[in-house]
């Protein structure tokens, strides 16, 4: 059953996400501060999490921060323990979320949003229904948002990686965690970036994990109309909008995107299913993964990234 929001909640939360982007500037940490707004909600960490994330997570141009945020918030509501049909129940959600999302805003990746050298209107639009949809995502039975042969094969893979004790994410957490304190909430919360996010084979979970790790540790949040009316003038004019000193997100948002500057020098793509061939949509694309050992590849990359992120955090 598909759930629909009324008219003066959805305002309501279109107001307070356009509130929060007009001082943030940024779409990630807007999204997810304005999720914590409504649900009254002080969790800073969340924010400092996604201040990496927009421009398509490191400013790569694939996911939206529509979309990641809202993942987080999932991932912490769910986890991995719930389990439906083989499948944490995270995924069912995520992809539910995720078809909202693309239905909303006809795409889910950054650089098909945004419309570079104007005011960002796509960007401001998704930003100002990320909430909503979130909501209704979570108020609805998603039983069906993963069509049965798509839920076979991501069932295989989940049962592979979960007996070899991988994730993506989590691994390069894991290996940081001297560095960072990894608890059950940051697991909970990056449990969808699995598999170029839930499996959909787009932005590798490593590179996406090490982009929240810089993000939480050196972070900082925006909290200016002014400053934000400036990084807009710059866009709009082709100036430096994204100079570290114009926005305080933008260091992180900045140290994401050289990571993925050497992330793309090393394996020749961002993109998880670029870097392992396999499409994990069909059971012959997971079985091809599984028989090219692609696991340990995938051990390997998110050690070097955990070993990068290391590096320039020090």
């Amino acid at each position: 059953m598909k759930y629909n929001m009324n008219v003066n909640a959805k305002r309501a939360y279109r107001t307070r996400s356009l509130i929060n982007l007009l001082h943030m500037g940024h779409c990630a940490p807007a999204v997810m501060q304005t999720v914590l707004d409504i649900t009254h909600t002080e969790q800073e960490w969340l924010v400092k999490l996604m201040a990496g994330m927009p421009g398509g997570i490191g400013n790569t141009g694939f996911e939206c921060g529509g979309i990641t945020s809202p993942l987080v918030i999932l991932g912490l509501r769910h986890g991995l323990t719930e389990m439906r049909d083989g499948l944490p129940l995270i995924f069912d959600q995520g992809h539910a979320y995720c078809r909202r999302f693309f239905d909303t805003n006809a795409a889910s990746f950054c650089k098909d949003i945004q419309n570079p050298g104007h005011i960002p209107v796509r960007c401001i639009h998704a930003v100002r229904h990320s909430p909503e949809l979130l909501a209704e995502t979570l108020a609805s039975d998603n039983r069906y948002a993963i069509p049965a042969d798509q839920r076979d094969a991501y069932s295989h893979l989940y049962a592979h990686l979960k007996q070899n004790d991988f994730h993506c994410a989590h691994a390069v957490f894991q290996h940081l965690s001297p560095t960072l304190p990894v608890n059950q909430e940051l697991l909970d919360a990056t449990s969808a970036f699995l598999g170029g996010t839930l499996f959909k084979g787009m932005t590798c979970s490593a590179y996406a994990a090490g982009v929240m790790a810089i993000g939480m540790k050196i972070g900082e949040i925006e909290n200016s109309y002014l400053r934000v009316m400036r990084m807009l003038t710059l866009m709009v004019s082709n100036g430096d909008a994204f100079n570290d000193s114009v926005n305080k997100f933008n260091r992180a948002l900045n140290t994401g995107h050289r990571l993925s500057k050497w992330f793309r020098t090393e394996f020749g793509s961002t993109q998880c299913q670029a870097i392992t061939q396999c499409d994990f949509s069909s059971v012959a694309g997971v079985e091809k993964y599984i028989a090219s050992d692609g696991i340990t590849k995938c051990r390997r990359i998110a050690k070097m990234v955990a070993e990068q992120v290391q590096n320039i955090l020090e």
